[in-house]
């Protein structure tokens, strides 16, 4: 009686033991899928960032275009490892600036922002009233106050809000084939 209390407490902690590390092994997966999702998104980011970049033109038609990335977006790692190349004739360079850096931000010709307060992004416009500045956000309430263009995330992939207003008011140029994939947004 005795062996067979041991053996069965030796088997129930087999058994816990097998249980838990199952229960590892399915939760790792998932944790691997969720970031593997995370990335694809990170990646979508970069090609819809960059294919604006690449068909929007200004005035003053520069050699390289900086987009300066401000905030903390959450899917700008890969814009800011993979941003910095050739978008059709212009050189692209992608740099993380701090908001109080006005002398960074004074170089951007465009901005690529992650969650910002509403005061902070009017007081961004301020400093770049008269200049032309691509202005794309991961938020889609920025749209409502000014940004050209705001990310929308359609599963894995990315697709982007206008505000035509904004667009019309910058300065800049932007493929109408462009502006035709977008879902519109005009200011309040």
């Amino acid at each position: 009686m005795k062996f067979q209390r041991q053996v069965r407490s030796k088997w129930c902690g087999w058994q816990a033991f097998l249980w838990m590390a199952l229960a590892l092994a399915c939760l790792k997966p998932a944790a691997a899928g969720a970031e593997a999702a995370s990335d694809e998104r990170a990646v979508a980011v970069t090609r819809t960032v960059l294919g604006i970049v690449g068909y929007t033109r200004w005035p003053a038609g520069p050699a390289s275009v900086r987009i300066c990335v401000l905030g903390e977006p959450e899917h700008a790692e890969d814009l800011l490892q993979n941003g910095n190349q050739m978008v059709g004739s212009q050189q692209v360079q992608v740099h993380r600036v701090a908001l109080d850096d006005e002398k960074a931000l004074n170089g951007c010709e465009g901005i690529y922002a992650g969650p910002l307060e509403e005061g902070v992004w009017h007081g961004l416009m301020r400093q770049f009233a008269g200049r032309s500045v691509l202005t794309i956000s991961e938020r889609g309430e920025l749209c409502r106050i000014g940004a050209m263009f705001c990310l929308r995330h359609r599963g894995d992939g990315a697709g982007f809000e206008v505000n035509l207003d904004s667009v019309a008011r910058s300065g800049l140029r932007v493929n109408p084939k462009v502006l035709q994939l977008a879902r519109h947004k005009t200011a309040p």
